[in-house]
C-alpha cells in the first residue's frame, strides 16, 4: 500500500507534524548531549564506565575483608570533590547495571525512530536515500546498545563503537527530521494543468477530442 503522502496534509496536520519533528530533534540533541556529558569528555570514558575493573581486579565486596582495608578516619561526605588522578566516571559496569541501561533504551529507540521513520517514507525523497536511513538508524541502535557488553566482557577496544552508533542515530534523526520537514511544506510540481489533463485524456485512450464521449 502507498502511503499517503506528507505535502497532501492539512494544514493542522502539518502543523502537529512539525510540532514533533522539531520536538523530536531537540530530544536527540539532548540525548547526543547526555552521551558526551557522560564518556566523551573524559579521556577513555567508554572503558572507565563500562570497562572491566583495572589491572583485573575484582570488584569490592561487602564483607569484612573490604572493611579491614578502610581507613580508620571517617568516611567522605557524598559532595565531597574526588581527588586528583581519580576516575570523574560513573562506573557501571556490573551485570545488573548493564541490563538496566539496556533494558529501557531497547525499547524506546527503535520505536522512536520507527516512528521518524513513518515520516520519512511518506516523502517523495529517493527509494535508496530512504532504505540508507532506515539502515543508518536501526544499525546505530544495535551498536550503541551493545557496545558496553563488548567493552565489559570483550574487549575495551571495542569503545569506539558506543560513538559510531551514537553518530550513527544522531545522522539519521537529522536527515529524516529535515527531510520530512522539507517535503511537508513544499507543494509538489504539477507536471500539467488540470484543464490539459482533460483535453489530453481522450487522446491517451486512442480517441481523438472530437470524439470524447463528452462531447
Amino acid at each position: 500500500m502507498t502511503p499517503y503522502p506528507l505535502s497532501k496534509s492539512d494544514t493542522n496536520t502539518k502543523v502537529l507534524i512539525t510540532l514533533f519533528l522539531v520536538t523530536m530533534l531537540a530530544a536527540f540533541a539532548v540525548a547526543e548531549l547526555n552521551v558526551y556529558d557522560k564518556v566523551g569528555r573524559v579521556k577513555n570514558g567508554v572503558a572507565q564506565r563500562y570497562g572491566p575493573e583495572p589491572g583485573g581486579r575484582p570488584e569490592p565486596s561487602k564483607g569484612p575483608a573490604a572493611d579491614e582495608t578502610l581507613p580508620a578516619s571517617e568516611p567522605a561526605e557524598p559532595g565531597e570533590l574526588p581527588l586528583e588522578g581519580e576516575t570523574l566516571v560513573a562506573r557501571m559496569n556490573t551485570f545488573s547495571t548493564l541490563v538496566d541501561v539496556t533494558h529501557s533504551h531497547v525499547f524506546e529507540l527503535p520505536l522512536v525512530l520507527f516512528v521518524l521513520a513513518h515520516f520519512l517514507m511518506r516523502t517523495r525523497a529517493a527509494q535508496w536515500f530512504k532504505l540508507s536511513n532506515y539502515l543508518l538508524a536501526f544499525g546505530g541502535i544495535t551498536a550503541f546498545l551493545a557496545a558496553p557488553w563488548l567493552v565489559r566482557y570483550i574487549s575495551v577496544r571495542a569503545a569506539p563503537t558506543l560513538y559510531a552508533g551514537a553518530a550513527a542515530i544522531g545522522t539519521s534523526v537529522l536527515f529524516m527530521v529535515v527531510v520530512s520537514l522539507w517535503d511537508l511544506w513544499t507543494r509538489p510540481a504539477n507536471t500539467r494543468p488540470s484543464s490539459v489533463r482533460s483535453t489530453t485524456a481522450p487522446a491517451r485512450a486512442g480517441l481523438s477530442p472530437e470524439d470524447s464521449p463528452s462531447r
